[in-house]
């Protein structure tokens, strides 16, 4: 898993303990300082590796 993987999924993961909602692409795209076309990338990574839904 790459720095930018772990980082969005640590995101999600915080947002889901800390909000009880999982982010918005946007609010991951500001978080992470990424674009929405590489967010959606990483996110498509994270479905394939099985870390997420």
């Amino acid at each position: 898993m790459s720095d930018i993987e772990r980082k969005v999924l640590r995101v999600i993961g915080n947002y889901s303990a800390g909000r009880r909602r999982t982010p918005t692409v946007d609010e991951l795209c500001i978080k992470t300082g990424r674009d929405r076309g590489g967010i959606m990338t990483i996110l498509d990574a994270l479905t394939k590796e099985e870390y997420i839904e």
